[in-house]
């Protein structure tokens, strides 16, 4: 009976332990909250303790050898049913050693986990007796394949289960212990524990528990012996663990670590959530680039894992007798560890660098930032750059190719360095509708390769949108497969990779065909000729016809005219000159304007010229319509004082010479000096006229067209175009330095002042011709009338007129020489500011104008060697100075008027 008694006690304690074995597999693999694991800790005591008088309680193996035995039988019946448990066995007795667990306790559970293993192996091919099992091996086996099927208990009964019936034969009372010299598994007679070898087991788990903490480290997880700093971000020594560390341990731990912080900071900066990331496509880019670094990485890292579970498992086999000894050639240590992690730390403190400098970054400015880690001197950071930046430039080629290919702009983030304005309408496309984003352009890109790849799109546009041509150019499949395949070439030192070829090719081709439209059926190079001949006065004939037809009109107050009225003349002026034989497709082009006059303002200054132009045309040639117009006025101003002293003041003497010869003894002296006044403004114009028409516009059109003969590309012909205009513009004082401006416009001011001077002078002397003449008919009329002579009155009224008349042109004199020498400082400060002006064509001009030195002798100021002081002093005298009376220039208005 107590046979009996006996045997159901270890069956109860068997199936309660069984049932235990099962939330205890939970509590070590974490499934549980801390308050039941602390339960299921204490129930598995308070179990043990309750039957301290079992049989396998006073089991007389150690708890090691406990441990090697069961793993024996485990092995053992592992190769027989393939159910490898003594691996999960090894793992649970590894949890349970740290867990909060009497070491008695522990003993004891082991001691009776050997009892099962060993009657389940006694009595394999017995059935089960028991509704519940207490299969070790079936616990063990099932405890990584659901929680769920050990909470509920392994109701299944296996062949090889160890039954109560077999419990009880198992002969109660018996004393279980270890018998080396047994041949098969089970109990025998008492030995003494190893405690070398426990010790030996012991140190080696500390090892591996330090190792693993490190390889755990380096992906920035948390061990038992480093835990992370809150501020700092790195690893630091727990010190609640830290004194079962050596000091060289420690060490190489700390140092270890140092991965897992630059981990963790690439980490943070691969994850868009944190904000601290790049932005854009191009960050993204760099972004997933950094991802698949931290990728390969981490299964680095996994393989060290798996090294160090087959070494553990290979020490497992062999402490448990069913194996040879592991090779220490494959045990990994913190040493090993230090060799192996110096180039992935170089690498990822590499990438840490990376993302640090490029955090808010984006587009151009974040490609120029890796690109500046170019050429480090390390191979393995070079290639690791290069990688980067292959892949930070990804979206950008792509956008190049479709911006030069298909003249689309795909930027949503505004990265790429081509900008489009969608305020600026199409009339505005060649020149404003497009431009760089210069912030945006990466250091490795050229100015040159830049503006090649902003006009290609730019033509593609124009061509779509203005000339309406959808066609494609040839190869464009061939040249985006080159250029969104090849995008390590993008940033490559030499501009000769098949990229920048294909770049090449395709802006070439594209501007070739802009420029056979625009030269073909648009005429460009006809419409320039023709704005250089009407525009610029370039039409000789055609301009002094125009001028000839409008006198009348121009002489007239500014409210007086009306535009239909000049456009008759226009035509009459086309018609009658070469203009004739122009293109009618040019000549409808052109136009007269009038302007709206303000008060005082003559037909000369509200009149002009205008050229028309339409379509693509205006896309590409209306910016320079105000350069046009602006070259216009004072071309303009030189024709009306040629007509001024032609037609009217040196004409007018002509004509007046002989008429007035009988008054020559009165009138000679101011006569002589208005010729030889005359003749020197005469002399003054002519050589304007001759230097801006000739010298100026002449010969830089000849240079003009040789580009435009040479050109590949548009933008060729208009940039020579721009250029030749901002040329002329210097040639005809149009530019910022306003001394010449305002000097030459004082001596056209001048000579208008002497056209009204000589009509005044020249009226008074026909008053006093025709009272001589009337005086003289009067004697005549006497003498056939016989009344010879004249009275005393008519005699005393003729003496008085003629005092008057001497007073008149003693006046006009003075008044003629006020004009003249306003007019000749004028043309001194003209003189001056030519030649103290950077450009040498103006400095011999200036020679030119006053070649026999009249000038230069008669104003000291020029006869001063133009030095570095001289010029700056001249440039600040007339700048700031002109109305004061210490200036080098002083302007002296004429104090009479007559």
């Amino acid at each position: 009976m107590s046979t009996e008694n006996s045997a159901a006690d270890v069956a109860g304690l068997t199936s309660r332990l069984a049932d235990l074995l099962s939330d205890l597999c939970l509590t070590i693999e974490g499934k549980q909250p801390p308050q039941v694991q602390d339960e299921t800790l204490a129930r598995v005591a308070r179990c043990l303790k309750s039957n301290a008088g079992a049989p396998f309680n006073s089991i007389s193996l150690s708890e090691q050898e406990c441990l090697q035995k069961t793993m024996k039988i485990l092995k053992a019946r592992g190769e027989v049913d393939g159910m490898d448990t003594a691996e999960h066995f090894y793992e649970l007795y590894r949890k349970l050693l740290q867990m909060k667990l009497d070491p008695q306790v522990r003993h004891s559970l082991m001691g009776h986990l050997l009892s099962m293993a060993d009657k389940q192996t006694a009595n394999g091919g017995e059935a089960g007796l028991s509704a519940r099992s207490d299969n070790l091996s079936q616990v063990l086996g099932n405890r990584t394949a659901s929680s769920a099927s050990l909470n509920s208990g392994a109701s299944s009964h296996n062949g090889n289960g160890l039954s109560q019936r077999a419990a009880v034969d198992g002969g109660a009372g018996e004393s279980y212990s270890y018998d080396p010299t047994q041949s098969t598994p089970g109990l025998g007679t008492k030995t003494l524990p190893n405690y070398v070898d426990l010790k030996a087991q012991q140190e080696f788990e500390l090892q591996q528990e330090i190792v693993l903490n490190a390889i755990y480290s380096f992906t920035g997880v948390q061990g038992k012996y480093l835990k992370k700093d809150v501020v700092s971000g790195r690893f630091k020594l727990d010190p609640m663990h830290a004194e079962a560390l050596a000091l060289g341990e420690a060490g190489m731990l700390v140092r270890l670590s140092e991965m897992g912080y630059y981990y963790d900071r690439v980490t943070k900066f691969a994850d868009a959530s944190t904000g601290f990331n790049a932005m854009g496509c191009m960050g993204q880019a760099l972004m997933s680039k950094l991802k698949e670094e931290l990728s390969e990485f981490s299964g680095q890292v996994s393989l060290l894992h798996d090294e160090m579970n087959l070494y553990r498992k290979a020490q497992m086999n062999w402490n448990a007798g069913c194996g040879g000894e592991p090779s220490d050639e494959h045990k990994l240590t913190l040493f090993k560890l230090l060799a192996w992690s110096i180039k992935p730390l170089h690498r990822m403190q590499w990438l840490t660098k990376i993302a640090d400098a490029c955090q808010m970054k984006k587009g151009g400015e974040l490609a120029s930032t890796v690109y500046d880690m170019l050429d480090n001197g390390h191979s393995m950071v070079d290639k690791l750059v290069v990688d980067i930046l292959t892949a930070i430039c990804g979206p950008l080629v792509r956008m190049i190719s479709k911006w030069m290919l298909e003249g689309g702009i795909n930027d949503l983030h505004s990265e790429f360095f081509v900008e489009s304005l969608n305020d600026v309408g199409a009339d505005r496309l060649w020149h404003d509708k497009f431009r760089l984003r210069l912030p945006m352009l990466p250091k490795f890109v050229p100015m040159d390769l830049a503006d090649k790849i902003l006009k290609t799109g730019k033509c593609i546009n124009f061509l779509r949108e203005i000339c309406e041509v959808q066609g494609l150019m040839k190869g464009r499949d061939e040249l985006k497969k080159v250029m969104d395949t090849k995008v390590s070439q993008f940033f490559s030192y030499v501009p000769d990779t098949s990229w920048h070829a294909a770049v090449e090719t395709c802006y070439q081709q594209t501007s070739k065909h802009v420029l056979d439209i625009m030269v073909g059926p648009h005429k460009l190079l006809d419409h320039l000729q023709g704005m250089r001949r009407y525009l610029l006065l370039g039409q000789g004939d055609f301009v002094s016809i125009l001028i000839e037809n409008m006198k009348d009109e121009l002489e007239r107050n500014g409210g007086d005219i009306y535009a239909h009225d000049l456009s008759s003349m226009l035509d009459a002026a086309l018609r009658c000159t070469n203009a004739q034989y122009d293109d009618p497709d040019i000549l409808n082009h052109l136009d007269i304007v009038v302007q709206p006059p303000y008060t005082g303002d003559k037909g000369w200054d509200i009149i002009s010229l205008k050229y028309i132009v339409q379509g693509p045309l205006a896309t590409m040639l209306e910016p320079t319509m105000p350069t046009y117009k602006l070259l216009f006025k004072p071309l303009w101003r030189m024709k009306h004082m040629e007509f001024v002293l032609s037609i009217k003041i040196w004409k007018e003497q002509m004509g007046n010479a002989k008429t007035l010869r009988p008054m020559n003894a009165e009138i000679g002296k101011a006569s002589h000096r208005l010729n030889l006044f005359t003749s020197e403004i005469m002399h003054f114009i002519h050589q304007m006229q001759y230097y801006v028409l000739f010298e100026v516009i002449e010969c830089n059109w000849v240079e003009l067209q040789k580009k435009m003969q040479q050109a590949t590309a548009l933008d060729d012909i208009l940039e020579a175009h721009e250029k030749f205009l901002q040329t002329i513009k210097v040639g005809c004082f149009v530019s910022n330095e306003t001394d010449m401006e305002a000097s030459l416009e004082t001596v056209y001011e001048n000579i208008i002042c002497l056209e009204s001077w000589q009509s005044n002078f020249y009226r008074e002397c026909f008053q006093e011709l025709e009272a001589r003449q009337e005086l003289a008919k009067e004697v005549e009329k006497s003498g056939k009338q016989g009344v010879y002579g004249l009275t005393s009155e008519m005699t005393l009224q003729r003496d008085q007129e003629k005092k008057i008349f001497a007073q008149k042109i003693e006046t006009a004199c003075h008044g003629l020489e006020v004009i003249a020498s306003a007019y000749e400082k004028a043309v001194s400060s003209f003189l001056m500011a030519l030649n103290s002006s950077n450009d040498p064509n103006l400095q011999l001009f200036g020679t030119r104008l006053d070649f026999n030195e009249y000038y230069k002798k008669r104003d000291t100021n020029l006869s001063k060697p133009l030095t570095f002081e001289h010029m700056r002093m001249s440039n600040v005298f007339s700048l700031n100075n002109r109305n004061s009376p210490s200036s080098r220039f002083v302007m002296h208005a004429p104090t009479t008027k007559e």
